[in-house]
């Protein structure tokens, strides 16, 4: 086991430090840890509140100590101040704040009565704090105190405590309602009818815990009794007999809750019948007579029936927990022993025997006695020799323990239910595909698992492996449709072993490609803000700077500055340049780090046939500034290449035409007087809320990135994390056709992008500025109409006519199936008349025969109409089907698919200003 990491924060540093005094953390145990913030959220102070009396006094007691062990653990600094009340009683404080240290002296003790001297032997009895050592003699020069007289608290009897690894920690010759119980309670000890003492729990095979043993001496001295203590760490009992007695116990416990339940049970039954009972001679639904002299009884019997019913139900409650309790403890031996369970737990035996010898080696360095880790080293020794045994003996008796040699890379490993197919069987785990957006899922693959050229892996231990099948032998299952079982598995494990799988693996020439070390992979901009000057850095694959390049300084034009350090624009304009006068182009798609430590993009050198490469897009170089400012230089042709050191066009020279206006800019506004009329109409029928409104605007300025979680953020400056932002409102502006979500990118984030109906619908906005309507976040939630005369509710219209049109069809045909189905039943009834009048039947409570058709004796003797005849002959030879109605269920319209999104260039809208 590793040695156990610096505190990484200083909530973890105090409680370690509290928790090693033995002190417990929570609500309602010992203390509590909380903190102030400041009004961005942020922690500024940890502060600790201690809720019992104990941790108080053990705080005061171990206060340097506690000091030390935090700021030995990760370097946190604690004060601890300790302040005592009028009776003595500690009060600390525990903070990493600016505070002032305060150690008051805890109040003198009146003087008590020497113990009288115990009989040498094995017993260790504790001496009273407050008594001054044997020989110990008070200053010649200072005259003894005068203290007036106390009351000695009278002596109630003798008590006796004793631990052993054994038996574990017991007080004995307590008696009930003799006072012990409740005051050694709060200290941790229990009362058993079986031990026949008081006892603290799981103090069996441990060391003694001797601060708790120290506390309930101190008390029970204080209220007049003689307590000696007893404490022999070598006695101890063998895992075997452990293990055994643990058994033993779960096997009378199994039998224990059996019988409880079964009595429950009976119980339970009784009372049910007594219930019922109580309401014999009762009609059910019979009211209540008042008045009547039946009134009194009948409201008893409902009493009686209604008391018996709820205790039925609360002692079938109590056969429940019982028969759980009983199940639990007669499978206590499967799952203790299970090979599997076992060896996990091996891992950690073995993790704290590696953790235990460095600690004994550290104290015997030192020159401290090392003996409880001696013994702990002993007992671990010991279990993990017997556990070891349990596994062999599983192995031996043909369990499957699967490990790293069982599987290759490719195999399929169930787990769970799901067959995940491996990418590396590590010394320890697997690392299985895993696509957490896909799962539940029968069969996971890697290729389901892969992202953007990244392979989602999730670690496995191989104990909790049930099964494996090779990739052919999978690959052949699903060919014939099934995913296998365990068995099947198991025979295609066995046809197939995962050795003879990795030979072949082995056996196929690998082909590793290779970069050229002399091509540098990134670039780095290094520049501060206002500066003049900024480096350019060439990196290797590593990342650091390449050793074939050196550093380019970069200037700024006569009179500027680089005012928005590494994204400005000219920076990123020059940067650029000289790229491509070296021969390179950006790879990828955005710029990574900040101002601080500059910003780095990958690059690859350009194809010899490639032509000229064009300007780099928005996301490479910066936008050109609002025209209120500074306008940019012009940039130079896209087949000529400007060189780095090229000078600057000089200021008397005339000025380069203005570049033309961005697609994605709103055109202005025509004075076409319909054109107006119908950019108010659309503004006024938008209805959205401001956080609608700026949502479509930062998608028009290419700032809202969907994680593949599900989390969306809005960068307002390129190369950061950006802020996160509420995501409900996406789906309503979706449907509505203002936004559309793109396809993922390298960093598999999806681009929220506005269509072309959502840039019109900023641009009115923005010109004729509409009230924004209240809305909360449920009612933003809610659907949205889209864009007046716009392309969705085109879209809209022409599916609402299409679906009308199908109603309109679908009742038509309905009317003539309905129409058939009338004259089919019509039909019928003149069948069924002539075989009724024949066979004299009166009342339709028969179906007429298929194929009945009558003789001629039976037309001539009935007057059969001739008609009927014929349509009975015809019948006969080729029955008619009765005809189906079509069902005219009314179905909602399916949603349109979302819009595409505009092609346009994205508005900036200040994307790089900076304060």
């Amino acid at each position: 086991m590793a040695t156990t990491p610096p505190a990484k924060t200083p909530s973890i540093a105090i409680a370690r430090a509290l928790r090693r005094l033995g002190l417990t953390q929570g609500k309602g145990k010992d203390f509590r840890i909380d903190g102030d913030y400041n009004g961005a959220g942020e922690r500024i102070r940890t502060y600790v509140l201690t809720l019992t009396g104990h941790a108080d006094e053990t705080v005061a007691a171990r206060a340097d100590d506690i000091e030390r062990w935090a700021l030995e653990d990760g370097g946190w600094s604690f004060t601890v101040c300790v302040r005592y009340s009028d009776k003595g009683r500690p009060h600390c404080t525990i903070s990493n704040g600016a505070v002032e240290k305060v150690r008051e002296e805890p109040p003198a003790q009146p003087a008590t009565a020497p113990e009288p001297e115990e009989p040498a032997g094995e017993t260790a009895v504790l001496e009273d704090p407050a008594q001054p050592e044997e020989g110990e003699q008070p200053p010649a020069d200072e005259p003894p105190a005068e203290e007036p007289p106390t009351e000695e608290p009278s002596f109630k009897g003798s008590l006796t405590i004793t631990h052993t690894r054994a038996d574990g920690t017991l007080l004995e010759g307590s008696r009930k309602h003799d006072g012990v119980w409740e005051i050694v309670r709060p200290i941790g000890f229990r009362s058993s009818r079986n031990l026949g003492a008081l006892y603290i729990r799981n103090s069996r095979d441990r060391e003694a815990d001797r601060l708790r043993i120290n506390r309930a001496v101190k008390a029970l001295r204080e209220a007049g009794w003689e307590v000696t203590v007893d404490i022999d760490e070598t006695q101890r009992r063998s895992f075997k007999e452990a293990e055994a007695e643990r058994l033993e116990r779960a096997e009378n416990r199994a039998e224990r809750h059996s019988d409880y339940a079964g009595r429950a049970a009976a119980r339970s039954d009784a009372r049910h019948k007594a219930a019922l009972g109580a309401l014999d001679g009762i009609e059910p639904g019979q009211p209540i007579l008042v008045g009547h002299h039946s009134e009194r009884r009948h409201r008893r019997a409902i009493e009686r029936s209604d008391n018996n019913m709820r205790a039925s139900i609360e002692e079938h409650g109590k056969a429940q927990y019982h028969s759980d309790r009983a199940e639990a403890a007669a499978k206590y031996e499967a799952r203790r022993y299970d090979p599997n369970r076992t060896r996990r737990r091996l891992e950690k035996l073995n993790a704290e025997l590696r953790q235990q010898e460095r600690w004994r080696d550290e104290q015997l360095a030192a020159g401290r006695d090392a003996g409880r880790y001696e013994r702990r080293i002993e007992d671990l020794t010991e279990e993990i020799a017997g556990w070891e045994k349990v596994v062999e003996e599983a192995r031996q008796n043909g369990v499957k323990l699967w490990e790293a040699d069982d599987f290759a890379p490719g195999d399929f490993a169930l787990y769970s239910g799901t067959w995940y197919q491996i990418k590396r069987a590590n010394p320890k785990t697997l690392s299985i595909a895993w696509n957490l957006r896909l799962a539940p899922k029968a069969l996971m693959t890697l290729e389901d698992a892969t992202e953007g050229g990244s392979t989602w892996t999730f670690g496995m231990d191989y104990t909790k492996i049930r099964a494996r099948c090779p990739e052919a032998a999978m690959m052949a299952f699903l060919a014939d449709g099934k995913v296998p079982g365990t068995k099947s598995a198991e025979k295609a494990h066995l046809a197939q072993p995962a050795s003879e799988v990795r030979a072949a693996q082995a056996a196929k020439p690998k082909t590793k490609k290779r970069s050229d070390p002399k091509i540098p992979k990134k670039v780095k901009v290094e520049c501060g803000w206002d500066a003049t000057e900024a480096t350019l850095t060439f990196l290797d694959g590593k990342g650091q700077p390449h050793k074939l390049r050196q550093p380019v300084t970069i200037t700024a034009p006569e009179g500027t500055k680089f005012t928005d350090a590494v994204y400005s624009a000219a920076l990123k304009r020059e940067v650029w340049r000289l790229l491509v006068a070296e021969g390179f182009r950006y790879r990828g798609s955005n710029w990574s780090g900040s101002v601080g430590s500059g910003i780095v993009h990958g690059i690859e050198p350009t194809e010899p046939t490639e032509a000229a490469p064009e300007q780099p897009s928005a996301d490479q170089a910066a936008p050109v500034d609002p025209p209120a400012e500074e306008p940019p230089a012009p940039e130079p042709p896209a087949e000529v290449a400007a060189p780095v050191d090229e000078p600057e066009q000089p200021v008397d020279e005339p000025p380069a035409p203005e570049p033309e206006q961005p697609i994605d800019e709103p055109a202005p506004p025509t004075e076409d007087p319909k054109e107006l009329r119908l950019q108010r109409e659309q503004a006024a029928a938008l209805g959205w809320s401001t956080g609608q409104a700026e949502f479509v605007i930062a998608a028009a300025a290419g700032r809202l990135y969907l994680h593949q979680f599900g989390s969306l953020y809005c960068r307002d400056i390129p190369g950061t994390a950006g802020r996160l932002m509420s995501v409900h409102r996406l789906s309503a502006l979706q449907k509505a056709g203002f936004v559309t979500v793109g396809a993922a990118d390298a960093n598999r984030e999806r681009p929220v992008l506005v269509t072309v109906d959502g840039r019109r619908a900023v641009a009115v906005w923005k010109r004729w500025k509409p009230r924004p309507v209240e809305k909360n976040r449920e009612q933003e939630c809610e659907k949205l109409r889209p864009l007046l005369h716009g392309v969705q509710a085109r879209r809209l219209a022409e599916q609402a006519a299409k679906d009308a049109a199908d109603r309109k069809a679908a009742s038509a045909e309905f009317r003539e199936a309905h129409k058939r189905l009338m004259e089919w039943e019509d039909r019928e009834d003149r069948l069924w008349a002539a075989w009724a009048k024949v066979h004299g039947i009166v009342f339709r409570l028969q179906r007429r025969p298929a194929g009945w058709v009558p003789s001629d004796e039976e037309i001539e003797t009935h007057d059969l109409d001739a008609a009927v005849v014929a349509e009975l002959r015809e019948d006969a030879e080729n029955p008619q089907p009765r005809p189906v109605l079509p069902d005219l269920k009314q179905k909602p319209m399916a949603e349109l698919p979302p819009l595409e999104a505009d092609d346009q260039t994205p508005e900036q809208l200040d994307l790089f200003a900076v304060a």
